[in-house]
C-alpha cells in the first residue's frame, strides 16, 4: 500500500506519513495533539468538525482531562504553528459553540471512490457498447464526477475591496476599491487569476456597485458625485457617461435585453420624499424619465433589486427602521409583460438586522444573500424561493461575508470578506491612545464607566454567537457577561446613578428593538418597552427615576421618557432625537437629532422648554458625555481622523483634548476623575474579495 500523499495549503505542507508540518519546505515545530487537530480539519476542508469529534479523535475513551481547555490549547497551538489567528482566520475558523472549520483551499489525495451497485456495472457495460457505435462519449461525460467547490482569494490589495460583479463570461470581475491610501472608492476591473487591476474611475467622489451589461460592453455604476447618480463606462476604460440623476445606495440590475436598469432610489430618513425607497426602471437609450414599478409602504425602503434569470420575477431587500439599525427581509415580486409588477411582494425570510446584497442561482429556484438571516454576523445564505425551506448557510464562505455575485457559465461565486473588528481603546490624560479591551475575537464597543469609576460596562460578542452586555473592572480585568436573553443582539449599556442597574437595548427577530434593565450582577432582567416601534439607546435621568430612549413610534426618531420601573412613555423631543443624556442637575436634556450626529448637539430645558443648538459641529459615533461644567464629545475631522473635544458651558469655548487616528465606532466614556477616556476603534481595517470555484 502506497504512503499517503502530503496535504498542501498555501505555503504549507502536512506530511501524514512523517507527522511533519513544513512551510516553504522548512519544517515547523508542532506537537502531536495540534497535529491531530490540523489533520482532522484538513481531511474535511470547508466542513464543520465538531468539538466532540475532535475530542474522540485525540483522547481515547477513559482519558480524564479538562477536554474544553485541552482542546482550546491544541487548537491555539495549531494556529500558532500556521501563524493564524482566531480574530482574522486564514486557515482555522471557529464555529461558535460548535467546533472548527478549515477555510483555505487544500490540495491532496482524492477521497476513495465508493463501490458502485450492480446496476452501475450494467450501465457501464451499456455505455461501452454504445461507445462502439459512437454514442458512449456522452454517457461517460455525464457520469464524470464534478470537481468539489473551493474558496480562493480574488483580491488581496491593501484597503477595502467590495461590490464584486462578474462579466457575462465569468472571466473578469468589476469591483470597488478605496485604494492603498483608503481615501476614496473607485471602480476597477481585473481578470480572474491575474494580480493587477485596471482602474476605470478616478473622480474625487466615491464610486461603487458596478454591474455589467448583458453584452459585456458596458459597466453601470453608482457615484456620489453631484449628489448621486448612475453612470456608464467601458470595461476597457475610457470616458464615463452619466445616465441618470437618480440617487441610490445599492447595485442596479440590468434587464435581459440591456435596455433598462432597475434602480432602488435612496431613502432619506430625515425627510423622505415621494418615491424614496421605490424601484425605478431607468432607460438607457431614450430620453424618458425613470418609471416607478414598485413602491414600498410608508416608512419602508427597498434596495438591492435583482431580476430572476427568466425575467418573470425580481428579488429585493425590504427594510424599515434606520440606516444604523435597519430591519430587513428578502422579498420576491412577480413581473408581467412590459416589466410591470403584479400582486403583493412575497416575504421569503424573517426580518434581520441587515442584508448586504443578493444574487440569483441559475435555475431561479433559490437566491444567495448576505446577512444575519438565521444567526448573528454576516454570512452567505442560500434561500429557497419556491418551497419556504429554511435558509442554508454557505459554510465554505465563512464569516463576515458580504455582497455576493454569481456567474452561471463559470460556476463562480464571489463575495467580499471583511477583515475588521472593533476593540475598546484607552487614552490617559496627556498620553497617547492605546489598546485596552482587545481580547475579543469579534467586537467590543459602547464603553461606559460606572458612577464610582470602578467598573466598565460594554457591548461584546466575545465567547458567544450573539452580542451581549459585559462588565469588567476599570483596569480591564475580570470581564463577565451580564445579559443572556437568547436574543441575537443586546448592548448600549448605561449605568443607573446608584450603580446598581444597567439599562440596555435588545433585538428580537420579528419584533425589533426594546429597552431592558438588569441588575449590575446580571440578575433580574426586565423588559420595559414592548413596541410598537423600535425602542433603543437608553439613558437614565440623574435621579434614577426615568429612562430616556430613542423611538420611531411617532413616525420619526424622537426621544421618549418612561418610568424606570415601567409605565407609560411620553415624547420629549419634537424635531428629531437620537442619543440623549440629562445634565448633572437634571434640568436639561442634551441630544443629537440623527444617527450620524452631523447636525451637532441640541439642548432642551426640562420638562418642555424650547430646544436650542449647543454645538454646530458634528458629534460622531454616539460619542458624548455630559459633565457639570461642559460636554466631552467625538468629532470627525475627515477620513480616519477624529478629535476628542471639550465644550465649556460658562465660556461657550471649545478646546481639543486629543487627536485620534483610525476608524472609530460607537461610544465615548469619561472616567469620573476625567483622567481617562475610552472609545471604540476598528483594527485591521479592510476587506478582500474571495472566490468560490465550482459553486453550484
Amino acid at each position: 500500500m502506497s504512503d499517503p500523499l502530503p496535504l498542501r495549503f498555501g505555503a504549507f505542507e502536512l506530511d501524514l506519513r512523517t507527522g511533519e508540518l513544513r512551510k516553504h519546505g522548512i519544517r515547523r515545530k508542532i506537537q502531536d495533539q495540534p497535529f491531530q487537530v490540523l489533520q482532522a480539519l484538513l481531511e474535511r476542508p470547508g466542513e464543520l468538525v465538531t468539538r466532540e469529534e475532535l475530542q474522540r479523535r485525540i483522547w481515547p475513551e477513559g482519558t480524564f482531562v479538562d477536554f474544553d481547555q485541552s482542546l482550546n490549547r491544541a487548537v491555539n497551538k495549531a494556529r500558532e504553528a500556521l501563524g493564524d489567528s482566531a480574530e482574522n482566520p486564514r486557515y482555522i475558523e471557529t464555529m461558535a459553540r460548535r467546533g472548527y472549520r478549515f477555510i483555505a483551499p487544500v490540495e491532496g489525495p482524492p477521497k476513495p471512490a465508493v463501490p458502485g451497485k450492480p446496476w452501475g456495472k450494467i450501465a457501464w457495460i451499456a455505455a461501452g457498447i454504445l461507445a462502439a457505435v459512437g454514442a458512449g462519449l456522452w454517457l461517460t461525460r455525464a457520469r464524470a464526477p464534478l470537481p468539489p467547490p473551493r474558496v480562493v482569494p480574488l483580491t488581496t490589495f491593501t484597503g477595502t475591496e467590495v461590490h464584486p460583479a462578474f462579466s457575462p463570461d465569468g472571466k473578469r470581475v468589476a469591483f470597488a476599491w478605496n485604494g492603498e491610501r483608503g481615501d476614496n472608492y473607485d471602480v476597477y476591473v481585473k481578470t480572474v487569476g491575474n494580480v493587477t487591476a485596471l482602474r476605470l474611475t478616478s473622480d474625487p467622489a466615491n464610486d461603487g456597485y458596478p454591474a455589467w451589461s448583458p453584452d459585456g460592453r458596458q459597466i453601470a455604476f453608482v457615484s456620489a458625485r453631484g449628489g448621486g447618480g448612475i453612470y456608464l463606462v467601458s470595461p476597457d476604460g475610457g470616458p464615463e457617461r452619466k445616465l441618470s440623476d437618480l440617487p441610490t445606495d445599492s447595485r442596479p440590475s440590468w434587464t435581459a435585453g440591456g435596455k433598462y436598469l432597475l434602480v432602488a432610489r435612496r431613502y432619506r430618513h430625515a425627510q423622505p420624499e415621494t418615491g424614496d425607497g421605490a424601484l425605478f426602471l431607468v432607460p438607457l437609450e431614450s430620453e424618458g424619465a425613470p418609471r416607478q414599478i414598485l413602491a414600498p409602504p410608508p416608512g419602508t425602503w427597498y434596495k438591492d433589486p435583482a431580476f430572476a434569470p427568466d425575467g418573470r420575477s425580481l428579488a429585493f431587500v425590504s427594510c424599515t427602521g434606520t440606516q444604523s439599525s435597519p430591519r430587513c427581509s428578502l422579498q420576491v415580486a412577480g413581473l408581467q409583460a412590459g416589466l410591470v409588477a403584479f400582486g403583493k411582494p412575497r416575504q421569503i425570510t424573517q426580518q434581520s438586522l441587515d442584508i448586504s446584497g443578493l444574487a440569483w442561482m441559475s435555475d431561479g429556484s433559490s437566491l444567495i444573500c448576505a446577512g444575519d438571516i438565521m444567526e448573528p454576523g454576516s454570512h452567505l445564505w442560500r434561500v429557497n424561493v419556491r418551497t419556504g425551506k429554511e435558509p442554508e448557510r454557505v459554510e465554505l464562505a465563512g464569516a463576515d461575508a458580504y455582497y455576493p455575485a454569481i456567474n452561471f457559465k463559470a460556476d463562480r461565486l464571489a463575495f467580499s470578506r471583511r477583515l475588521t473588528h472593533a476593540n475598546i481603546w484607552r487614552l490617559e490624560s496627556g498620553g497617547k491612545p492605546a489598546p485596552f479591551l482587545t481580547s475579543s475575537s469579534a467586537q467590543d464597543d459602547s464603553p461606559q464607566y460606572s458612577p464610582d469609576g470602578r467598573r466598565i460596562a460594554f457591548t461584546s460578542s466575545r465567547q458567544v454567537a450573539n452580542t451581549a452586555v459585559w462588565v469588567a473592572n476599570a483596569d480591564g480585568t475580570a470581564p463577565a457577561q451580564i445579559t443572556n436573553l437568547g436574543s441575537p443582539w443586546s448592548g448600549t449599556p448605561r449605568w443607573s446613578p446608584d450603580g446598581r442597574w444597567l439599562a440596555f437595548d435588545a433585538f428580537e427577530r420579528g419584533r425589533g428593538w426594546d429597552v431592558w434593565v438588569v441588575e449590575a450582577s446580571g440578575n433580574s432582567p426586565r423588559q420595559l418597552t414592548h413596541g410598537p416601534a423600535d425602542n433603543d439607546i437608553p439613558s437614565w435621568s440623574r435621579d434614577g427615576s426615568s429612562i430616556y430612549f430613542e423611538s420611531k413610534r411617532s413616525g420619526r426618531p424622537e426621544i421618549w421618557r418612561m418610568p424606570a420601573g415601567g409605565g407609560a412613555a411620553v415624547q420629549v423631543t419634537r424635531n428629531g432625537g437620537w442619543v440623549a443624556f440629562e445634565s448633572t442637575d437634571g434640568k436639561t436634556l442634551y441630544y443629537t437629532l440623527s444617527e450620524r450626529g452631523a447636525e451637532g448637539l441640541y439642548a432642551k430645558p426640562l420638562p418642555d422648554g424650547e430646544e436650542k443648538q449647543v454645538l454646530n459641529e458634528g458629534v460622531a459615533g454616539r460619542g458624548f458625555a455630559v459633565l457639570s461644567d461642559g460636554i466631552y464629545y467625538l468629532h470627525q475631522l475627515g477620513l480616519n481622523r477624529y478629535d476628542i473635544r471639550f465644550h465649556e458651558f460658562a465660556s461657550g469655548q471649545t478646546r481639543i483634548v486629543s487627536e485620534i487616528e483610525g476608524t472609530l465606532e460607537l461610544g465615548l466614556a469619561v472616567s469620573p476623575d476625567r483622567k481617562t477616556f475610552l472609545f471604540t476603534k476598528y483594527s485591521d481595517a479592510g476587506a478582500d474579495l474571495m472566490l468560490i470555484e465550482n459553486f453550484r
